[in-house]
């Protein structure tokens, strides 16, 4: 006898063999019990969920000689011939192959004959969607009024292609994606009762390779078994260059700590294992967006599917970041994953990816910089991430230094002292103050002086003069005055900085990037003025 693969052999043959369709089960289960069954039925879902082998099992229920708990008793005729496909009551349709207005009228005509042996004429239409827009037409009126004898059942994995006009006439039953832990239960069972040694860690690998399916679990089951009589995590990733959860926890740790050295050596681990770097940055894309969830949900049960591996490793890490931060790199690979597939150098991409990402772990938010621009007397804490100890250690030090009460200072010495605090805080501000022109004509008083194009910081400079006096203040311990002058040429910077201000251009480039005029200066070479 031929070989039978196991998505045949271990086809359900009822409705509580099938896995993860609870719901649907009980739902007909309900309508067989009650009498209520449906003319028509839509079963829609993704590929291998049990569609297809669900209108089968209704047929076999409808038309079983001795039913038992709204069960096929599966060893009647009717059942046995359902299940070899011979029954000439139970009508399978192909809608990728017979899709035209023809085939369809052809049904219209069939469906007026009674059942040759059984009480119902059932017809499952597979792949439902691939009708044309002609034969649907055509179907409407045989499928909202059929013959009493008549069921049909579409299968679809693309509900949104079938017309309304198909959908409003039908009973509508989605089906859903199967877990991860019942796949994996399942394939348990399998492989105990046909004699296969699997390891537990092979068959969660398989599980979230089947992304749902349960027929492409038991297809990646039959292939594995082929390789090997004893399957291990090891067999899987050989065979189907997987990556296992422990690689994608060490990248991700890499990434996150913005450890270069870990990413290089990880990549280079993976590639020498023959893992396929395309696979693996979608591995990697899925890995960080469940940790995502993770850190957005209190709750992410219902969200992801993880097995207890996933999701130990995902709860450590998760201990260790932030949800911004994980945006930002989930948001980056998923701006990668495109271009590498497509790239001739996928390592060199994937490794330059990585470090890229790594990096902008210490990049500093733009809205910190603006906090930091508008409170010149108060000190922004920053998260610093991954900032090396030796940075840190000399900024505490010279923060020290700057704070220090230094009552022997020359007045030079204090103005000099002034500006490199403040450039730490405000370096717009310090900007600005070493644009005037300092002078000390006495130990209680600084002079300064904006001339010509820079008098127009003048302004701006004396709104923080309380500020400076306080610095002046702490640094020196006695108060200190502050004078700001400007030269002849204050009325001309005005003019200059007016005109700059109705020139329909730069009202048009700050209206764009809702910016402001920082600064005005004359260019003498074109004979206009530089923003």
């Amino acid at each position: 006898m031929a070989y039978l693969v196991l998505a045949r052999k271990w086809r359900p043959q009822r409705l509580s063999e099938i896995v993860g369709q609870e719901s649907i089960a009980r739902i007909l289960k309900n309508a067989v019990s009650s009498k209520k069954v449906g003319h028509a039925y839509i079963f829609s879902g993704p590929r291998g969920v049990g569609k297809t082998s669900s209108a089968r099992i209704l047929a076999k229920i409808l038309n079983c000689k001795s039913p038992h708990d709204d069960e096929p008793c599966g060893i009647c005729d009717s059942c046995k011939s359902i299940t070899e496909g011979s029954s000439l009551d139970v009508i399978e349709i192909d809608g990728a192959s017979n899709n035209s207005v023809d085939n369809i009228r052809e049904l219209r005509e069939t469906v007026k004959y009674s059942p040759s042996s059984s009480r119902y004429k059932i017809y499952i239409v597979d792949e439902a969607h691939m009708l044309s827009q002609g034969a649907f037409n055509a179907f409407l009126k045989t499928l909202e009024e059929p013959p009493s004898h008549v069921i049909f059942v579409l299968a679809t994995t693309e509900p949104r292609k079938i017309p309304i006009t198909i959908l409003s006439r039908c009973q509508h039953l989605p089906f859903k994606k199967i877990s991860s832990a019942k796949i994996k239960h399942r394939l348990m069972e399998i492989c105990s009762m046909e004699g296969i040694n699997a390891k537990e860690q092979a068959l969660d690998m398989i599980a979230r390779m089947s992304e749902g399916s349960m027929r492409d679990a038991l297809t990646i089951l039959d292939q594995a078994t082929s390789f090997s009589e004893s399957l291990n995590s090891a067999d899987i990733k050989d065979l189907f260059g997987l990556t296992d959860v422990e690689s994608l926890y060490k990248v991700t740790k890499a990434i996150i700590n913005g450890e270069r050295t870990s990413i290089i050596t990880n990549i280079r681990e993976l590639v020498e294992s023959g893992i396929d770097i395309k696979i693996f940055i979608k591995d990697l894309i899925q890995y960080i967006r469940n940790l995502m969830i993770i850190l957005a949900l209190d709750d992410e049960k219902d969200e992801i599917d993880l097995t207890e591996e996933e999701r130990k490793s995902l709860f450590d890490l998760s201990k260790h970041t932030t949800l911004p931060h994980v945006l930002l790199i989930l948001n980056e690979l998923i701006k990668a994953e495109i271009p590498l597939r497509q790239s001739q150098f996928p390592r060199v991409f994937l490794e330059m990816s990585l470090l890229k990402i790594a990096t902008m772990s210490c990049y500093r938010n733009i809205d910190d910089f603006l906090k930091m621009l508008k409170s010149p007397s108060k000190e922004v804490n920053l998260p610093a991430n991954n900032l090396s100890k030796v940075l840190k250690t000399n900024n505490e030090v010279k923060s020290q230094e700057l704070n220090a009460f230094s009552p022997s200072l020359t007045m030079r010495q204090l103005w000099e002292k002034t500006i490199d605090f403040v450039e730490e805080k405000n370096s717009l501000l310090a900007l600005k103050l070493k644009e005037g022109e300092v002078n000390i004509k006495d130990d209680n008083t600084f002079h300064i002086t904006f001339k010509g194009g820079k008098s127009v910081h003048a302004d701006s400079v004396s709104e923080q003069i309380d500020y400076l006096k306080e610095l002046l203040l702490k640094f020196s311990g006695r108060d200190i005055d502050i004078k700001i002058t400007q030269d002849e040429g204050k009325e001309k910077v005005r003019d200059i900085n007016e005109e700059a201000r109705n020139n329909p251009i730069i009202q048009r480039v700050l209206s764009l990037y809702d910016g402001i005029i920082v600064e005005v200066k004359e260019n003498p070479k074109k004979g206009g003025t530089d923003v």
